[in-house]
């Protein structure tokens, strides 16, 4: 499997390539006799400059946000399709009514036919992923799509030879033939599709609904544009607009939903530190002081000290909202040990195999998950239990391995009624996946103890 950093690397390639392009069209543009060039032309040339350096700092926006979701991945198929269209208008401006570059001049349209096409299906492939598109009509949407953009493309590489579309002119003009309207059917294709699917979609608001329909108002409107003033060419300046909206779009809803989980990770945080700190934990450790103070006084002292420890650590946490060194709770866990050996005794037997702590985990993280194995593990034994902890690292990154040798459980039993909410291990989880992209596997059955196995990426 690729790595991200690889992925990414890719990615600045392509974005270098574009910068490249874009330095042979000015090249181009420059080295051309300026008499040929009409005011439309030069009109046209700016608009494209201008637009590419717009998808250019687009692009540099989603390498920025060092975020490789697919959202990510869409946006930039879209904004490097079109920064390729603007070169190759670019190119068509400066060699276009020149009969030194006829040759030249049939193909590069015949690639900004070709590539708008490939526009069209980057835009699709967008749709169906942003909608989560499913059943039937995606994969009947899929093939046609598919089909119109094969069969448009095949008919702009037959154009060079047969000018099915336009041919130019030995002064170098570009002559659009009655069958010109051949070359939009794929994208109206695309088009027609993607306001279907955008009309059904019930989950999205209107505003949102017309932003995604904005790649095929804003072009109709060009289309319009174009008639009313020939000199100039709007299409591809009305494809920019509506992915600038989309893109603000996305970025506007992952702000929202990046604070929407800083929200639910500090209730998840104040949940667990709530469930660390039970009135029967508070009872329970509050009596074996007590107890060990006529016993043991100097006992008691230490577990006095061990719990102000697991008070603090677990009150921080409501403060700290990023993860902590494997180390800090390592140290928590081992005074929360401590706290329940005072009360178990021999009955308890708790070891550590660490053999790698370099690395970040949500405060709280796994505390809990040592507390379920001795609370509902160890305990219901007749016969003192085990409990080990350990740490390695693998290819898959960081493994976390928390197992005890207790009563187990059934895994295909639902949760029992007994008025708890059982959310512990869920907060946990989404804590792990959320502030570190772990994953959490917790295998289990009846007499043979429980085994959670955490999985965090380097």
């Amino acid at each position: 499997m690729m790595s991200s950093k690889n992925v990414k690397k890719i990615y600045i390639g392509l974005f270098t390539l574009v910068e490249i392009m874009t330095a042979i069209g000015i090249y181009l543009y420059f080295s051309v006799d300026y008499t040929n060039i009409s005011m439309g032309y030069a009109r046209d040339m700016s608009v494209d400059c201008i637009s590419m350096l717009v998808c250019g700092v687009l692009l540099i926006g989603i390498f920025a946000g060092n975020n490789e979701d697919k959202q990510n991945h869409a946006m930039f198929r879209i904004i490097f399709s079109l920064t390729t269209l603007f070169l190759v208008d670019l190119i068509s401006s400066c060699i276009e009514g020149n009969p030194r570059f006829v040759t030249g001049i049939i193909i590069v349209n015949t690639l900004g036919f070709i590539f708008e096409d490939v526009l069209g299906y980057t835009y699709w492939t967008y749709i169906r992923d942003q909608l989560s598109l499913r059943g039937k009509f995606l994969q009947v949407a899929n093939k046609i799509v598919r089909i119109a953009i094969c069969v448009n493309i095949v008919l702009d590489i037959l154009n060079v030879k047969l000018g099915i579309y336009f041919t130019v002119s030995d002064a170098g003009e570009y002559v659009d033939t009655p069958l010109e309207f051949l070359t939009d059917i794929a994208i109206i294709t695309v088009f027609v599709l993607a306001i279907i699917a955008i009309l059904h979609t019930k989950n999205i608001s209107i505003n949102e609904k017309l932003i995604l329909m904005s790649f095929e108002i804003f072009p109709f409107i060009g289309y319009i544009a174009e008639d009313l003033m020939e000199e100039y060419t709007w299409i591809y300046s009305a494809y920019l607009l509506s992915v600038l909206l989309i893109y603000i779009r996305i970025f506007s809803n992952r702000e929202r939903k990046i604070a929407e989980q800083q929200v639910l990770l500090t209730k998840q945080g104040t949940a667990l530190m709530i469930s660390q700190i039970q009135p029967h934990f508070l009872y329970n450790v509050l009596t074996t002081i007590s107890n060990l103070c006529a016993t043991d006084p100097e006992e008691a002292e230490e577990t006095t000290v061990l719990f102000s420890q697991y008070l603090r650590t677990n009150l921080d946490s409501l403060r700290n909202q990023e993860p902590v060194p494997f180390p800090t709770e390592l140290s928590h866990i081992k005074t929360y040990v401590e706290l329940e050996k005072k009360r178990f005794g021999d009955i308890l037997n708790v070891e550590y195999d660490i053999k790698e702590q370099n690395f970040k985990v949500p405060s709280l993280g796994l505390q809990p998950i040592v507390e379920n194995s001795i609370k509902h593990g160890i305990r219901g034994k007749n016969a003192p239990g085990h409990v080990v902890i350990s740490t390695y690292k693998d290819v898959d990154g960081y493994k976390i391995i928390i197992e005890d040798d207790g009563i187990g459980f059934d895994m295909n039993q639902p949760p029992k009624e007994d008025g708890r909410s059982h959310v512990g291990m869920h907060n946990v989880k989404e804590r792990l996946k959320q502030m570190c992209n772990a994953s959490m596997k917790i295998e289990s059955s009846p007499g043979n103890g429980c085994r959670t196995e955490i999985t965090i990426p380097e």
